[in-house]
């Protein structure tokens, strides 16, 4: 009888498998809604009017309740105090509040000009609406990491505790891969706000999977409780004692060095990955020439790397040990990785394929072996605090890293944002004036329809945007001089004209035209390329730069890389002295 009781799900294989899938699946929408406007930057510069301080601003939001309310700590009591099951539903609940507010502030296309003021500064009424929508998910979706991971622990303690981290880590980091590979290519198909709830609804399905993970939680837990009375190891007064949260818990975790130790590795080496996912697409437009349909392509391989890697890395951790050793190499492939993106000579994609590839591996490394590590330090009656104040940590990156990133690429290219402007609003006035308002209007035809203005703005705006990736391998890297704007603006709305002008009047026929149905077309996809290669010349001539420059911007990833392989070289050197175990293995 007695050995029946002391089965529990948990000894099963196969439920503690289902249980980690099922845990996974949320973090899986909760990481790809993280990253659902990553590789959409330059399309939300040309749609909304934004520029690079804005869109670090939104970005940056993530982890401001988590940071300067105290959320994390705050729900990381919570989860302590009230268990799994009441911490996985709202967890999830505040993920679909903040991502559907993200959603509303695209969706209800709020003019430019629009401000919310707030005494001694103001704030575009959409950056501040997707912002607190962004900051209200996060508290969310971190708050879901550290009941995961807690989830984690109780079901593999003792067990493959390490490969099944990483495995939840691998199928999160799917959620990352999704919307960085694909996100630009659907958003341009549909629209932003489109994307945005796509995700959203994913989010409705990680609440209802975590209900049904509740129920085997519940199962669970009496189990425990029966082998506990069973094996006469505790009584009801201890393990009521066990289940609450006291405040001075938290010196149990605060006073410990290799906690501060993993914590300073988090916020060091996350702050130099996650913030790649928000720039890395913009990176590959502006220093590498990819295509803004797939710039988000090569970092998207990053997680897709980690899907792979961080399982056989965990494996590894479990059966051989060397935790430690295992971050300290993971930190140096970082520094190396950031230092390449660095050089601004190197602008062959090729090297931007293999980086990547190396990031992959780095970001498999380091967190394969930290998660596992921290049951290690910690006690796990305190577990759910020190994961939540690691994450607090972390929030701090999260949030500050992609702020001073936007600020700084702005700073560094004070002329980029207004000078796409000039051509984008040149562009449009041209295809208007010109398109528009001739007879060739109505005798244009896309998939069935009579050409209409916001066909035109279309064109004019895929225009901008093939100028741009065209002009990226002519444009001077170095400083160049001001520019006269006025005359900029006229001399690029004349010469458009006077291309679309001769175009439609010597090239075009009305009757081909009219037959063409053509979801793209053809004619003016053709039209589009003689503007765009003639305003190349000319920009090339005025040494006008549209593309950012990154390599002043990229010193803060290089320094954050060195400061997380030294601090990974003190935990290492701190598990000597206290003998934590990080270098032997989880398995028993």
């Amino acid at each position: 009888m007695i050995e029946k009781i002391q089965q529990t799900l948990r000894d099963s294989k196969r439920e503690r498998w289902i249980a980690l899938v099922i845990l996974s699946f949320t973090m899986f929408a909760g990481y790809l809604f993280t990253e659902i406007i990553s590789p959409l930057k330059p399309i939300i510069e040309k749609t909304y009017g934004w520029d690079s301080a804005d869109y670090g601003m939104v970005t940056s939001f993530y982890g401001f309740f988590n940071v300067w309310f105290f959320m994390l700590l705050g729900v990381g009591i919570l989860l302590d105090r009230f268990g799994i099951r009441f911490s996985t539903i709202s967890s999830v609940l505040i993920m679909i509040i903040g991502g559907f507010i993200k959603y509303l502030s695209f969706k209800l296309n709020f003019s430019p000009d629009s401000f919310i003021n707030f005494g001694f500064f103001q704030m575009k009424t959409q950056i501040f609406m997707a912002s607190m929508g962004y900051a209200l998910f996060g508290v969310g979706v971190e708050y879901a990491g550290i009941t995961v991971s807690k989830a984690v622990v109780k079901w593999f303690k003792g067990q493959e505790i390490a490969l099944a981290m990483g495995m939840q880590v691998a199928i999160a980091r799917m959620g990352s891969a999704i919307p960085l590979i694909f996100g630009a290519k659907i958003a341009k198909t549909f629209d932003v706000p489109t994307v945005i709830l796509g995700s959203v609804l994913l989010l409705i399905l990680g609440l209802v999977s975590f209900f049904y993970y509740n129920v085997r939680d519940k199962q669970l837990d009496k189990q425990l409780d029966e082998q506990l009375l069973a094996s006469k190891k505790a009584n009801s007064e201890e393990n009521e004692d066990d289940e609450k949260f006291k405040i001075s818990d938290l010196e149990v975790i605060f006073n410990n060095r290799g906690f501060w130790y993993i914590a300073f590795l988090c916020v060091l080496f996350y702050s130099t990955v996650f913030p790649f996912y928000k720039y890395g697409p913009d990176l590959m437009v502006n220093k590498f020439g990819v295509s803004e349909d797939w710039a988000g392509l090569l970092p998207g391989l990053v997680p897709f790397g980690t899907m792979i890697l961080t399982p056989f890395f965990g494996n590894f951790y479990d059966k051989k040990g060397k935790g430690a050793t295992i971050m300290i190499i993971g930190s140096v492939l970082l520094i190396v990785v950031h230092i390449i993106f660095l050089l601004p000579f190197i602008t062959n994609v090729v090297f931007a394929f293999f980086n990547v590839i190396v990031l992959g591996i780095a970001f498999s490394l380091v967190p394969s072996a930290m998660w596992p590590s921290v049951p290690k330090i910690i006690p796990e009656k305190q577990l759910g605090s020190a994961y939540a104040a690691i994450f607090w940590v972390q929030n701090f990156g999260l949030w500050g890293i992609p702020l001073l990133v936007g600020i700084v690429l702005n700073s560094t290219n004070p002329t980029i944002s207004p000078e796409k402007r000039i051509v984008q609003e040149s562009f449009s006035r041209a295809y208007n004036e010109v398109v528009i308002n001739s007879e060739m209007k109505n005798a244009i035809n896309i998939t069935g329809k009579k050409m209409t203005k916001n066909d035109i703005d279309r064109y004019s705006k895929s225009t901008s945007a093939g100028l741009v990736e065209k002009v990226i391998s002519i444009s001077p890297q170095e400083e160049v001089s001001e520019i006269d704007t006025a005359q900029l603006r006229l001399e690029i709305y004349n010469k458009t004209k006077n291309v679309l002008s001769d175009y439609m009047k010597n090239v075009l026929d009305v009757t081909t035209i009219s037959k063409i149905e053509d979801k793209e077309n053809t004619a003016f996809v053709s039209m589009n390329g003689i503007v765009i290669n003639q305003m190349a010349a000319i920009i090339s001539e005025k040494k006008i730069k549209l593309n950012y420059t990154y390599t002043k911007t990229w010193i803060i990833f290089v320094s954050l890389s060195i400061l997380a392989f030294f601090v990974a070289l003190m935990l290492k050197r701190e598990d000597k002295k206290k003998n934590y175990g990080l270098e032997k293995p989880n398995t028993k």
